[in-house]
């Protein structure tokens, strides 16, 4: 299973809000639903083989997002351990 928190990112980064919670049983779930809840930020890092080399080395995965409308979000994707 793997944890996924959205969180806001404002005054360039300085404050960061969680926004969303959230579980899935498998990295390609886990990408749906970050892509499901910003369905207008790039979301190209987000491919299930990115998530997967970057939490089987570094036990996490983490980018900074932009929505289509100018927010931005980090999206946390890591293993529950």
């Amino acid at each position: 299973m793997f944890r996924i928190v959205i969180s806001r990112l404002t005054d360039d980064g300085l404050h960061v809000t969680p926004e969303r919670h959230g579980t899935a049983m498998s990295v390609d779930e886990a990408v749906l639903a970050v892509r499901r809840h910003l369905p207008t930020a790039d979301t190209g890092a987000l491919r299930s083989d990115a998530v997967q080399t970057s939490v089987n080395r570094v036990n996490d995965f983490r980018r900074d997002v932009r929505t289509g409308e100018g927010d931005h979000f980090r999206v946390v994707i890591a293993p529950m351990m």
